[in-house]
């Protein structure tokens, strides 16, 4: 580690260390947002329509979002005028909602056309899961191959996922998109972190029907993801495996070959 290099907070309980050529313009804002590296960008005939990007605040602003100062390294997502899209305003509104019934890190703020939260220091789930070939059988012998240490540490974060986002829908609200890129891994501390509430739907706002099925929705994703994990570690107990195995016609074409998977691994182990 380069001796220059410096631990900058970026929430309330994850840091980093930057080089000193970014440590400077955290210690002095420049003018403008400094973009330090960018995420995702989308464009439409040349045109640009939404950007991801890591930055570094600028003077305005810090001066205009108390916990930009705190947090000047963070992500920001900008609108373009030819894309439509919700207010960030209510993404930010959504994500300070959920921060107060999951302990994550709220948003930094907002405009019409900018939306800003802290920077989480870690890697999406889907990247470390080693599923996700076709057709789906061809999981099978990914799964058979998996390391012991390796299925049983994303067992782990995806029980931890699970609960969040059960005790979220507790609470009267559906994500509404998520997928295994909106679930967060971070090492420091070891936690999963549920990311991206553009699209959360309260209780209240629809029927009875739609409010289940947005439900049942969130969690198919990492049901699926739970049904390939006991194809590697054998037959598993708890909400999480209890429901994975209940929904499993809904999350496979031909869900015996997984339940004889999982009934293999489990006389094996």
């Amino acid at each position: 580690m380069d001796e220059e290099d410096q631990l900058i907070q970026v929430s309330p309980r994850h840091a980093v260390r930057v080089g000193a050529e970014y440590a400077v313009w955290i210690k002095k804002a420049p003018r403008q947002d400094f973009v330090v590296r960018t995420i995702m960008k989308r464009e439409a005939n040349g045109m640009p329509l939404m950007s991801a990007d890591i930055v570094i605040a600028g003077e305005e602003t810090r001066s205009s979002f108390p916990l930009a100062a705190s947090y000047p390294l963070h992500f920001r997502k900008t609108y373009y005028p030819g894309r439509l899209h919700g207010d960030p305003r209510e993404e930010r509104d959504r994500q300070n909602e959920a921060a107060e019934i999951l302990g994550i890190p709220p948003a930094i703020g907002a405009t019409h056309q900018v939306f800003r939260s802290c920077f989480l220091p870690g890697s999406p789930y889907h990247r470390l899961s080693p599923f996700g070939a076709e057709p789906e059988e061809a999981n099978l012998p990914i799964a058979r191959k998996l390391h012991v240490a390796h299925a049983a540490g994303l067992w782990r974060l995806l029980e931890d996922a699970f609960d969040s986002l059960t005790r979220l829908q507790q609470a009267g609200i559906a994500h509404g998109d998520l997928e295994l890129h909106n679930l967060v891994v971070c090492a420091s501390p070891l936690e999963m972190i549920l990311i991206d509430f553009e699209a959360t739907v309260r209780k209240d706002a629809v029927d009875a029907a739609a409010w289940e099925k947005r439900c049942q929705d969130d969690f198919l994703p990492m049901l699926k993801e739970a049904v390939l994990l006991q194809c590697a570690l054998g037959a598993q107990t708890g909400p999480l495996a209890d429901m994975a195995r209940q929904q499993i016609e809904k999350l496979f074409k031909r869900p015996d070959r997984f339940l004889d998977e999982i009934s293999q691994q489990s006389k094996i182990a």
